[in-house]
């Protein structure tokens, strides 16, 4: 072999060498990209699931809320409107509130919807105030607003006005203008309650038909549908 085949064969072997290298150099760089991209998709992947698990966990608790509150509504609450200014001003016409019997029992001052199958007055549900529940005595001076509710039957009325002291109702401080407070009852006061019974009143004094009336009388805690919990606009809690 002479000179010239050796550098010729010198030449093709850099040549060579300068090609394997170049590969190797193209192949990490493809390896590097395929990483690259690799992380990429994993992240993207990731994120994607991410995104996947947010969704479904909002949309499970707004599932769980929505039977929350329709279990509530079924069985330990219900949603009424009020129907007529017989409790201005503590409630107006239109209003709409949540009422629960759930583990109810009456006492003096709450607010309360029933239902009296029959009634003369009428068959759908009525809002009132319980004054006095079963056993208990009301005297109403009509003239001067007052009403009074006490639990010793036997007092006569100069001694109830001389010794137990009046409800204290500022919801009818607006009404007291009015001569005296409407009188159509059929009862005599003092009168004392039947127990399992109450005795209940609107608000608006003068513009309610309730135990005062020959048409209501005494309402049986059996027609109760449930207490006032609150009141949804404007929101106030009872």
């Amino acid at each position: 072999m002479n000179n010239n085949e050796e550098f010729e064969e010198t030449e093709e072997t850099e040549e060579a060498e300068e090609t394997e290298d170049l590969t190797e150099e193209e192949t990490a760089e493809d390896t590097e990209e395929e990483s690259v991209t690799a992380a990429e998709e994993a992240e993207a992947s990731k994120k994607k699931r991410t995104a996947t698990r947010e969704i479904f966990d909002w949309v499970e608790v707004i599932v769980l809320s929505l039977s929350f509150v329709l279990l509530m509504f079924s069985y330990l609450a219900r949603q009424a409107m009020v129907d007529g200014n017989s409790m201005r001003e503590t409630f107006h016409d239109g209003e709409r509130i949540i009422i629960s019997d759930l583990f109810y029992t009456p006492k003096q001052g709450d607010v309360i919807v029933f239902q009296v199958p029959g009634s003369r007055l009428t068959t759908e549900p009525i809002i009132k105030r319980v004054i006095a529940v079963g056993g208990q005595t009301v005297y109403i001076d009509f003239d001067n607003w007052l009403v009074y509710v006490y639990d010793d039957s036997s007092l006569t009325v100069d001694e109830v006005k001389a010794t137990v002291k009046p409800l204290v109702e500022p919801y009818i401080e607006a009404m007291r203008e009015d001569a005296k407070m409407d009188y159509s009852s059929d009862l005599e006061y003092p009168y004392t309650v039947e127990e399992g019974k109450l005795f209940c009143m609107g608000d608006n004094r003068n513009g309610s038909t309730d135990s005062r009336s020959r048409l209501l009388k005494t309402v049986d805690e059996r027609y109760i549908l449930g207490k006032v919990i609150f009141r949804i606009y404007p929101f106030t809690w009872f």
